[in-house]
């Protein structure tokens, strides 16, 4: 029987446990050119509060790949030194860490005067932003950021990288037929809409060696009538499982509306594991770890979820913003569940990620 606190391994990733901190932007870095140290507290306090796995926030893997100002790039002399200083001090609370890769295509804040956000085609997310669809040349060169980013990962002590292709992001736009509209070889099936991802996870095995961890997180569906499905998803994780990707999280939502986001109301604990039925199925199709993330607060339901197949780790976002120290209070014995209620006003970043205790009670 898999309890919640079993030491497992998550592809080549000895973690002491099956609770993996699911990334969420952070805004926490002054600007896009290095960390800033108010991301070091929230990585120890995770760390100290016994999650297995943290997966850090976004970080950008090109010039122009974020949101905001203060979304941090991997792509900057500093990086390297100064997520060493993090990595180190994770590792000696015995918590291990994947610093999360991301280019938010569509989405992205771009510089006055620079050009228009880009995405596979030219489908606008935002109102009043034109986007435009990338050329080949562009994804080559994104496809290269990522091989780079994921060796500067290791080099700087992280224990992997897990490319962003979920909730609407650029991976995510492409694999999503909602968005891509493309004619050429990265449109059409999912063998063409996936196949930026199969490059990128290429090219990131080659810079940082077939050993090093490469997760994914990736849509099952995208809450639209437009939509990845889960035969797809499937599909594409076995192809990736093949190229040498070591653990898949798996999520839902392309993130432009309440209708479409992953981060689903958690009223009762029918309401918990949003995505684990869809997880359960993809587990059975591919032979690499499936983490599952969406709702869950309490401790019953995730072993439940986790004895009903072969989910074998257990994504918590919104619970560790309100809790840190959650899983520890849990194993401690107090299994009572998050105290988040899920009114998701920790996603309101002008001061960072942070549970906003006004409403929190």
């Amino acid at each position: 029987m898999k309890t919640l606190f079993d030491p497992i391994k998550i592809g080549k990733i000895d973690a002491k446990n099956r609770i993996v901190r699911s990334a969420t932007a952070e805004s926490y870095a002054e600007g896009a050119t290095r960390l800033c140290e108010a991301n070091k507290p929230v990585y120890e306090d995770l760390a100290k509060g016994e999650t297995g796995v943290i997966i850090t926030g976004m970080f950008g893997v090109d010039e122009n790949s974020g949101f905001h100002g203060r979304m941090p790039n991997v792509l900057h002399d500093g990086f390297v030194p100064e997520f060493r200083k993090i990595a180190d001090l994770v590792h000696s609370y015995g918590c291990k860490i994947v610093v999360q890769l991301v280019h938010v295509g569509a989405k992205a804040m771009m510089p006055e005067g620079a050009d228009k956000p880009m995405g596979p085609s030219d489908i606008i997310m935002t109102p009043d932003i034109p986007v435009r669809a990338m050329t080949k040349q562009e994804i080559a060169g994104l496809v290269s950021s990522y091989g780079k980013a994921a060796a500067l990962c290791k080099e700087a002590g992280a224990d992997g990288a897990q490319i962003h292709g979920a909730h609407g992001y650029l991976i995510s736009q492409f694999l999503s037929p909602y968005f891509n509209k493309r004619t050429d070889e990265y449109g059409g099936d999912i063998a063409g809409r996936g196949r930026i991802v199969l490059e990128a996870l290429d090219a990131m095995t080659r810079e940082a060696g077939r050993d090093y961890p490469v997760w994914i997180k990736i849509n099952c569906k995208d809450l639209v009538e437009e939509s990845i499905t889960v035969e797809e998803c499937t599909w594409l994780c076995r192809e990736l499982e093949k190229g040498g990707m070591q653990a898949i999280e798996l999520s839902a939502g392309l993130g432009f509306g309440r209708s479409t986001s992953p981060s689903m109301p958690i009223v009762k604990e029918s309401d918990e594991g949003s995505f684990a039925p869809e997880a359960l199925e993809l587990a059975e199709g591919i032979g690499i770890p499936v983490i599952s993330t969406g709702g869950f607060r309490t401790p019953e339901v995730i072993d439940a979820w986790l004895n009903k197949g072969g989910i074998e780790a257990i994504g918590l976002c919104r619970p560790l913003i309100r809790e840190p120290g959650l899983v520890k209070r849990w194993r401690e014995g107090d299994r009572t569940k998050s105290r988040c209620i899920s009114c998701n006003r920790c996603y309101r970043l002008q001061n960072g990620l942070k549970c906003q205790p006004k409403q929190a009670e």
